[in-house]
Protein backbone atom coordinates (compact mmCIF):
# COMPACT_ATOMS: atom_id res chain seq x y z
CA UNK A 1 0.00 0.00 0.00
CA UNK A 2 1.38 3.37 -1.02
CA UNK A 3 -0.44 6.65 -0.35
CA UNK A 4 0.02 9.41 -2.90
CA UNK A 5 0.88 12.75 -1.32
CA UNK A 6 -1.67 14.75 -3.29
CA UNK A 7 -2.18 17.18 -0.44
CA UNK A 8 -0.83 17.89 3.03
CA UNK A 9 2.89 17.92 3.90
CA UNK A 10 5.49 17.08 1.21
CA UNK A 11 6.22 13.37 0.76
CA UNK A 12 9.70 13.76 2.26
CA UNK A 13 8.18 15.05 5.50
CA UNK A 14 5.52 12.34 5.49
CA UNK A 15 8.19 9.70 5.04
CA UNK A 16 10.23 11.01 7.93
CA UNK A 17 7.12 11.16 10.12
CA UNK A 18 6.41 7.53 9.20
CA UNK A 19 9.98 6.52 10.03
CA UNK A 20 9.83 8.32 13.38
CA UNK A 21 6.48 6.64 14.09
CA UNK A 22 8.07 3.25 13.38
CA UNK A 23 10.89 4.02 15.83
CA UNK A 24 8.34 5.11 18.44
CA UNK A 25 6.37 1.89 18.02
CA UNK A 26 9.54 -0.15 18.50
CA UNK A 27 10.42 1.94 21.57
CA UNK A 28 6.96 1.41 23.06
CA UNK A 29 7.11 -2.34 22.54
CA UNK A 30 10.61 -2.50 24.02
CA UNK A 31 9.40 -0.46 27.00
CA UNK A 32 6.43 -2.76 27.58
CA UNK A 33 8.65 -5.83 27.27
CA UNK A 34 11.06 -4.45 29.87
CA UNK A 35 8.21 -3.51 32.20
CA UNK A 36 6.56 -6.92 31.96
CA UNK A 37 9.73 -8.78 32.96
CA UNK A 38 9.51 -7.56 36.55
CA UNK A 39 5.72 -7.71 36.91
CA UNK A 40 5.39 -11.43 36.09
CA UNK A 41 4.49 -10.76 32.45
CA UNK A 42 1.16 -9.14 33.38
CA UNK A 43 0.61 -6.47 30.72
CA UNK A 44 -1.98 -4.35 32.56
CA UNK A 45 -0.12 -4.43 35.89
CA UNK A 46 3.11 -3.44 34.14
CA UNK A 47 1.50 -0.43 32.45
CA UNK A 48 -0.34 0.60 35.62
CA UNK A 49 2.94 0.49 37.53
CA UNK A 50 4.61 2.58 34.85
CA UNK A 51 1.73 5.05 35.10
CA UNK A 52 2.13 5.26 38.87
CA UNK A 53 5.88 5.82 38.59
CA UNK A 54 5.39 8.51 35.95
CA UNK A 55 2.78 10.31 38.06
CA UNK A 56 4.95 10.02 41.20
CA UNK A 57 7.85 11.88 39.58
CA UNK A 58 6.14 14.14 37.05
CA UNK A 59 5.66 17.12 39.37
CA UNK A 60 9.24 17.02 40.57
CA UNK A 61 10.60 16.85 37.02
CA UNK A 62 8.40 19.77 35.95
CA UNK A 63 9.80 21.86 38.81
CA UNK A 64 13.38 20.85 38.05
CA UNK A 65 13.82 19.28 41.49
CA UNK A 66 14.54 15.87 40.00
CA UNK A 67 17.54 16.94 37.94
CA UNK A 68 20.02 16.43 40.76
CA UNK A 69 22.52 13.85 39.39
CA UNK A 70 23.08 12.54 42.92
CA UNK A 71 19.64 10.89 42.69
CA UNK A 72 21.24 8.30 40.43
CA UNK A 73 19.41 5.69 38.42
CA UNK A 74 16.72 4.79 40.94
CA UNK A 75 13.31 6.27 41.61
CA UNK A 76 13.10 9.65 43.32
CA UNK A 77 13.41 9.94 47.10
CA UNK A 78 10.13 9.68 49.02
CA UNK A 79 10.04 13.42 49.66
CA UNK A 80 9.93 14.17 45.92
CA UNK A 81 7.33 11.57 44.92
CA UNK A 82 3.65 12.44 44.51
CA UNK A 83 0.89 9.85 45.00
CA UNK A 84 -1.72 9.22 42.31
CA UNK A 85 -5.20 7.78 42.69
CA UNK A 86 -6.61 4.76 40.90
CA UNK A 87 -9.15 6.74 38.87
CA UNK A 88 -6.49 9.01 37.35
CA UNK A 89 -4.31 6.06 36.35
CA UNK A 90 -7.28 4.13 34.95
CA UNK A 91 -8.44 7.08 32.87
CA UNK A 92 -4.95 7.87 31.53
CA UNK A 93 -4.47 4.32 30.23
CA UNK A 94 -8.06 3.50 29.37
CA UNK A 95 -8.30 0.63 31.86
CA UNK A 96 -11.75 -0.01 33.42
CA UNK A 97 -11.80 1.46 36.93
CA UNK A 98 -12.64 -1.79 38.69
CA UNK A 99 -9.92 -3.63 36.79
CA UNK A 100 -7.43 -0.92 37.71
CA UNK A 101 -8.43 -1.05 41.38
CA UNK A 102 -8.07 -4.84 41.44
CA UNK A 103 -4.66 -4.80 39.75
CA UNK A 104 -3.38 -1.95 41.93
CA UNK A 105 -4.58 -3.73 45.08
CA UNK A 106 -2.68 -6.80 43.92
CA UNK A 107 0.48 -4.72 43.43
CA UNK A 108 0.10 -3.34 46.96
CA UNK A 109 -0.32 -6.85 48.33
CA UNK A 110 2.83 -7.96 46.52
CA UNK A 111 4.79 -5.04 47.96
CA UNK A 112 5.39 -3.26 44.66
CA UNK A 113 3.24 -0.23 45.53
CA UNK A 114 2.22 1.50 48.74
CA UNK A 115 -1.20 3.07 49.20
CA UNK A 116 -1.20 6.40 51.04
CA UNK A 117 -3.92 8.90 51.85
CA UNK A 118 -3.20 10.64 48.53
CA UNK A 119 -3.00 7.52 46.38
CA UNK A 120 -0.37 5.07 45.19
CA UNK A 121 3.42 5.34 45.12
CA UNK A 122 6.14 2.89 44.15
CA UNK A 123 7.88 1.47 47.22
CA UNK A 124 11.36 2.93 47.59
CA UNK A 125 12.83 -0.54 48.16
CA UNK A 126 11.50 -1.73 44.81
CA UNK A 127 13.60 0.82 42.92
CA UNK A 128 16.71 -0.80 44.36
CA UNK A 129 15.67 -4.36 43.55
CA UNK A 130 17.43 -6.45 40.92
CA UNK A 131 14.29 -6.95 38.74
CA UNK A 132 13.62 -3.19 38.66
CA UNK A 133 17.23 -2.37 37.78
CA UNK A 134 17.27 -5.06 35.09
CA UNK A 135 14.15 -3.53 33.56
CA UNK A 136 15.77 -0.10 33.66
CA UNK A 137 18.88 -1.45 31.93
CA UNK A 138 16.73 -2.93 29.16
CA UNK A 139 14.83 0.33 28.70
CA UNK A 140 18.07 2.30 28.66
CA UNK A 141 19.32 0.07 25.85
CA UNK A 142 16.05 0.74 24.01
CA UNK A 143 16.64 4.46 24.52
CA UNK A 144 20.11 4.15 22.98
CA UNK A 145 18.63 2.36 19.94
CA UNK A 146 15.85 4.96 19.64
CA UNK A 147 18.28 7.89 19.69
CA UNK A 148 20.59 6.12 17.24
CA UNK A 149 17.64 5.66 14.90
CA UNK A 150 16.64 9.32 15.09
CA UNK A 151 20.26 10.36 14.47
CA UNK A 152 20.40 8.00 11.49
CA UNK A 153 17.37 9.83 10.06
CA UNK A 154 18.55 13.32 11.06
CA UNK A 155 15.09 13.65 12.55
CA UNK A 156 13.45 15.62 15.37
CA UNK A 157 16.59 17.61 16.16
CA UNK A 158 18.90 14.59 16.43
CA UNK A 159 21.83 14.80 14.04
CA UNK A 160 23.93 12.10 12.44
CA UNK A 161 26.66 11.19 14.92
CA UNK A 162 24.72 12.27 18.03
CA UNK A 163 24.49 9.59 20.70
CA UNK A 164 23.31 8.91 24.21
CA UNK A 165 26.08 10.02 26.56
CA UNK A 166 28.50 7.28 27.57
CA UNK A 167 28.58 5.92 30.19
CA UNK A 168 24.81 6.36 30.36
CA UNK A 169 24.11 5.03 33.85
CA UNK A 170 24.67 8.37 35.66
CA UNK A 171 21.77 9.88 33.66
CA UNK A 172 19.65 6.72 33.60
CA UNK A 173 17.16 7.93 36.19
CA UNK A 174 16.30 11.15 34.38
CA UNK A 175 16.46 9.50 30.95
CA UNK A 176 14.08 6.76 32.02
CA UNK A 177 11.61 9.23 33.52
CA UNK A 178 11.56 11.36 30.37
CA UNK A 179 11.24 8.31 28.12
CA UNK A 180 8.51 6.75 30.26
CA UNK A 181 6.42 9.92 30.11
CA UNK A 182 6.91 10.03 26.32
CA UNK A 183 5.87 6.39 25.83
CA UNK A 184 2.80 6.67 28.05
CA UNK A 185 1.70 9.83 26.26
CA UNK A 186 2.05 8.01 22.94
CA UNK A 187 -0.09 5.14 24.23
CA UNK A 188 -2.75 7.62 25.33
CA UNK A 189 -2.76 9.32 21.92
CA UNK A 190 -3.02 5.98 20.12
CA UNK A 191 -5.91 4.88 22.32
CA UNK A 192 -7.76 8.13 21.69
CA UNK A 193 -8.20 7.08 18.04
CA UNK A 194 -10.24 4.02 19.08
CA UNK A 195 -11.09 4.42 22.79
CA UNK A 196 -13.71 1.66 22.69
CA UNK A 197 -10.97 -0.94 22.16
CA UNK A 198 -9.35 -2.38 25.27
CA UNK A 199 -5.74 -1.70 26.20
CA UNK A 200 -4.78 -5.33 25.58
CA UNK A 201 -6.39 -5.25 22.13
CA UNK A 202 -4.44 -2.07 21.36
CA UNK A 203 -1.28 -3.88 22.43
CA UNK A 204 -1.98 -6.66 19.91
CA UNK A 205 -2.71 -4.00 17.26
CA UNK A 206 0.60 -2.31 18.05
CA UNK A 207 2.47 -5.57 17.50
CA UNK A 208 0.63 -6.27 14.26
CA UNK A 209 1.44 -2.76 13.04
CA UNK A 210 5.11 -3.24 13.86
CA UNK A 211 5.42 -6.73 12.39
CA UNK A 212 3.76 -5.71 9.12
CA UNK A 213 5.71 -2.44 8.74
CA UNK A 214 2.43 -0.59 8.33
CA UNK A 215 3.77 2.74 9.61
CA UNK A 216 6.18 2.82 6.67
CA UNK A 217 3.88 1.26 4.07
CA UNK A 218 1.33 4.05 4.31
CA UNK A 219 3.75 6.44 2.60
CA UNK A 220 6.11 4.30 0.51
CA UNK A 221 6.51 0.98 -1.21
CA UNK A 222 8.08 -1.68 1.04
CA UNK A 223 11.54 -0.19 1.46
CA UNK A 224 13.33 0.42 4.74
CA UNK A 225 15.20 3.47 3.44
CA UNK A 226 17.56 4.86 6.07
CA UNK A 227 16.10 2.45 8.62
CA UNK A 228 17.57 -0.45 6.65
CA UNK A 229 20.16 -1.38 9.32
CA UNK A 230 17.27 -1.95 11.79
CA UNK A 231 15.60 -4.46 9.41
CA UNK A 232 11.98 -3.26 9.54
CA UNK A 233 9.61 -6.12 8.62
CA UNK A 234 7.01 -5.76 5.87
CA UNK A 235 3.80 -7.56 4.88
CA UNK A 236 1.06 -9.72 6.46
CA UNK A 237 1.92 -12.05 9.35
CA UNK A 238 0.33 -15.09 10.96
CA UNK A 239 -1.49 -15.21 14.28
CA UNK A 240 1.32 -17.39 15.63
CA UNK A 241 3.93 -14.77 14.71
CA UNK A 242 1.98 -12.05 16.52
CA UNK A 243 1.45 -14.27 19.57
CA UNK A 244 5.13 -15.15 19.79
CA UNK A 245 6.24 -11.52 19.53
CA UNK A 246 3.61 -10.32 22.03
CA UNK A 247 4.36 -13.20 24.45
CA UNK A 248 0.69 -14.20 24.54
CA UNK A 249 -1.07 -17.48 23.74
CA UNK A 250 -2.37 -18.03 20.21
CA UNK A 251 -6.07 -18.18 21.07
CA UNK A 252 -5.97 -14.94 23.05
CA UNK A 253 -4.27 -13.14 20.17
CA UNK A 254 -6.71 -14.67 17.69
CA UNK A 255 -9.63 -13.33 19.77
CA UNK A 256 -8.20 -9.81 19.91
CA UNK A 257 -7.42 -9.83 16.18
CA UNK A 258 -11.02 -10.88 15.57
CA UNK A 259 -12.19 -7.81 17.49
CA UNK A 260 -9.89 -5.65 15.39
CA UNK A 261 -11.30 -7.20 12.20
CA UNK A 262 -14.82 -6.34 13.31
CA UNK A 263 -13.67 -2.77 14.00
CA UNK A 264 -12.33 -2.54 10.45
CA UNK A 265 -8.71 -2.08 11.52
CA UNK A 266 -7.39 -5.48 10.45
CA UNK A 267 -7.90 -7.60 7.33
CA UNK A 268 -7.04 -11.17 6.33
CA UNK A 269 -4.62 -11.72 3.49
CA UNK A 270 -4.05 -15.33 2.38
CA UNK A 271 -4.71 -16.65 5.86
CA UNK A 272 -2.52 -14.04 7.54
CA UNK A 273 -3.35 -10.69 9.15
CA UNK A 274 -2.53 -7.16 8.07
CA UNK A 275 -3.50 -3.60 8.94
CA UNK A 276 -6.41 -2.42 6.77
CA UNK A 277 -4.37 -0.04 4.63
CA UNK A 278 -6.91 -0.01 1.75
CA UNK A 279 -9.24 1.91 4.10
CA UNK A 280 -8.50 5.55 3.23
CA UNK A 281 -10.18 6.89 6.37
CA UNK A 282 -7.97 4.71 8.53
CA UNK A 283 -4.88 5.78 6.58
CA UNK A 284 -5.81 9.45 6.95
CA UNK A 285 -6.12 9.03 10.72
CA UNK A 286 -2.81 7.19 10.75
CA UNK A 287 -1.03 9.95 8.86
CA UNK A 288 -2.43 12.51 11.29
CA UNK A 289 -1.24 10.40 14.22
CA UNK A 290 2.23 10.17 12.69
CA UNK A 291 2.38 13.95 12.35
CA UNK A 292 1.53 14.35 16.04
CA UNK A 293 4.07 11.68 16.95
CA UNK A 294 6.90 13.54 15.27
CA UNK A 295 5.99 16.72 17.18
CA UNK A 296 6.04 14.86 20.49
CA UNK A 297 9.37 13.30 19.60
CA UNK A 298 10.85 16.71 18.80
CA UNK A 299 9.88 17.88 22.29
CA UNK A 300 11.42 14.76 23.82
CA UNK A 301 14.71 15.21 21.97
CA UNK A 302 15.00 18.81 23.19
CA UNK A 303 14.51 17.63 26.78
CA UNK A 304 17.10 14.87 26.34
CA UNK A 305 19.65 17.37 25.02
CA UNK A 306 19.01 19.83 27.86
CA UNK A 307 19.29 17.00 30.39
CA UNK A 308 22.62 15.89 28.95
CA UNK A 309 21.26 12.49 27.92
CA UNK A 310 22.07 13.13 24.24
CA UNK A 311 25.43 14.59 23.30
CA UNK A 312 26.44 16.03 19.94
CA UNK A 313 29.61 14.07 19.48
CA UNK A 314 30.09 10.55 18.08
CA UNK A 315 30.88 7.64 20.33
CA UNK A 316 32.23 4.40 18.91
CA UNK A 317 31.01 2.29 21.81
CA UNK A 318 27.97 2.78 24.01
CA UNK A 319 28.67 1.79 27.61
CA UNK A 320 25.84 1.80 30.11
CA UNK A 321 28.00 1.39 33.19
Amino acid sequence: MFVEASNGPPMSLRLQAAQVAWLNTKLTLDFIAASRTWIDEDLISALLTAGVVDANVRGADDEGAARDPSIGAGILPNALRRPVNAISIAMSLGVPRESARTKLAGLVERGVLVRTDGGFVLRAEVSQSKPFKSAMEAFLLATVEFVDGLAMLNACGARDGDRVVTPAWPVAGLATRLMTAHVLKGIQHARSLKPEISLTTHYVLLWLSHLTGSALRVVQEPDAGRLGPLNPPFGPVSVIEVAKAARMDDETVRRHLGQLEKAGLVIRVAGKRDINLPDQTLVANWLDFQSRTILGTQQLVRKLYVAGVIVDRPSETIRLF
